[in-house]
């Protein structure tokens, strides 16, 4: 099978590139002719490192360059990028000849340029966030947009969610949708054997913007914190909310109490020095990081967003599941704080359960999936 996969940029650490990236490899070691097409990348090194059998091509298209520009000016320039695009797309297409093209939802600007060469592979289109976030509401012009999205997503030839959620939202306008979960990255094989955590800390793993909603884990922590002196909360991540979350931290007095790191190479590592995981989004698709969390053997409370968290945590069993709310979430950190023998519990469930999303049971799926597609 030959497979291209797209997507704007391979620069920045985070669940969907470390995805495409493992899968990428994943395929390019089974045999298969695997090329990763960018087109905002830039002179930026890759985050994850690729297959050598991979080839990596950026069409250099940054769409995101157009704001500096007046309204009328960004009107003209983005037409012009388009066109560009659909061009050198055209040309890489043609001379790779691929079986299959894999986009996401996030390639929404050049959803209908990437459709263009539908006649010459057949195309996947890849949902890796929730859709009633994403597709519903906003303004009459964003909805008239959304219409034309979908209508172009209809000339794709399969659609593949993370979520069984997301799956019956496409159902709705799209014939042929199927859902395959996400990988987890790393599975640690030696949780059986004894090892010494550093005690009392939570931790949280994420870009720092409004969706993750860093800001509800630590309003959540500051009204339980007086009674857990001990307990500390550790966030790593970057993005634009940085410098709001850290007065944030300030202003509750937690300066002592909660850190916002920058993102690690060895996330694992702080994963396995913690005891408590919370994910606290506004939505998901299938949250990676709850996953590796899970698979570290840390015992998880996660929002009941759409999509993903209720799909991996049996509530009570493996994880705990919270209201998206701050004083329902800080309840639910208070319970498995304040209930050792529970915690271990959940944490030791978590990590069977996250077995499911191993590398070498998942990766066969999406394998699959793709070929009967290229087959079809």
């Amino acid at each position: 099978m030959r497979i291209v996969f797209i997507i704007n940029s391979l620069a920045h650490a985070h669940g969907v590139e470390h995805t495409l990236t493992d899968k990428a490899n994943y395929l390019s070691e089974q045999g298969h002719s695997v090329m990763m097409l960018t087109y905002e990348q830039g002179l930026h090194p890759l985050a994850f490192p690729l297959e050598e059998h991979i080839r990596h091509v950026d069409i250099n298209c940054r769409f995101f360059t157009l704001y500096r520009y007046s309204f009328v000016k960004q009107f003209i320039k983005t037409r012009e990028m388009r066109k560009l695009f659909a061009k050198r797309l055209l040309a890489l297409i043609k001379e790779f000849s691929p079986d299959i093209l894999v986009a996401t939802t996030y390639s929404y600007d050049f959803i209908w340029q990437i459709m263009s060469v539908s006649s010459l592979t057949k195309i996947a289109i890849e949902s890796h966030t929730a859709y009633p976030v994403e597709m519903v509401g906003g303004s009459v012009f964003r909805k008239i947009k959304t219409h034309g999205y979908i209508n172009a997503l209809k000339k794709s030839d399969m659609m593949i969610t993370l979520t069984k959620g997301d799956t019956q939202c496409w159902r709705k306008h799209l014939k042929n949708v199927i859902s395959v979960v996400n990988p987890v990255s790393f599975y640690y094989e030696g949780l059986n054997k004894q090892r010494v955590l550093p005690q009392k800390r939570i931790i949280g793993v994420g870009k720092m913007y409004s969706p993750k909603r860093f800001d509800r884990l630590i309003n959540a922590f500051a009204l339980i914190a007086h009674k857990y002196d001990e307990w500390t909360v550790d966030i790593y991540g970057d993005g634009e909310d940085r410098e709001k979350l850290e007065a944030l931290v300030i202003r509750k007095g937690l300066s002592e109490r909660v850190s916002l790191h920058q993102p690690t190479n060895d996330i694992m590592s702080e994963y396995l020095n913690s005891e408590i995981f919370v994910l606290s989004s506004d939505y998901e698709g299938l949250p990676l990081v709850l996953l590796e969390a899970m698979a570290c053997g840390v015992a998880p409370i996660a929002t009941k967003c759409p999509f993903g968290p209720d799909e991996v945590i049996n509530d009570g069993v493996n994880g705990l599941l919270a209201d998206m709310d701050v004083h329902d979430l800080s309840e639910k950190i208070d319970w498995l704080i304040s209930h050792e023998t529970e915690r271990k519990i959940i944490a030791k469930n978590a990590y069977v359960s996250a077995a499911r999303y191993r590398k070498d049971v998942v990766m066969k799926e999406w394998e699959e999936a793709y070929l009967s597609i290229a087959k079809s």
